[in-house]
């Protein structure tokens, strides 16, 4: 049996701080793992424009159809899924995606998270629970 290991895409949804935005894309990239953003709609579309300019030069990275996000609702949801349908549609051979924001900065490098993911090839990180 072959192991392969895990392979994370990173999906940020991201409405301020665009130049930390950039940053921990870039971080995320030079660690082989690609990034899908979402830039919530209402973002200034030259400040959107900038930030896509700033990144052009990492091809790890793309953008996703942008949605206004006002927190709690719905196209938070739509948000998410179509970073992530992007994602897996670029990307068909990853075993992980991993949504964040913005504001979430890595406090380990990328390949710790890659190896704990390996180590745990059979958990589901995703908690459910009941209403009760």
């Amino acid at each position: 049996m072959t192991h392969t290991r895990a392979q994370i895409g990173i999906v940020m949804l991201v409405h301020t701080a665009l130049d930390r935005v950039a940053q921990i894309a870039r971080m995320w990239a030079r660690s082989d793992c690609p990034v899908v953003i979402h830039v919530d709609a209402a973002v200034p579309d030259t400040d959107f424009a900038a930030l896509r300019h700033g990144l052009a030069d990492a091809p790890q990275v793309s953008f996703s159809a942008r949605h206004r996000c006002d927190w709690g609702s719905w196209e938070l949801v739509a948000a998410t899924q179509d970073a992530c349908h992007d994602m897996l549609r670029l990307h068909p051979d990853l075993s992980h995606v991993y949504l964040t924001s913005g504001s979430c900065l890595p406090l380990r490098p990328a390949q710790d998270l890659i190896t704990y993911l390996d180590q745990f090839r059979d958990t589901d990180f995703i908690e459910s629970v009941t209403t009760r």
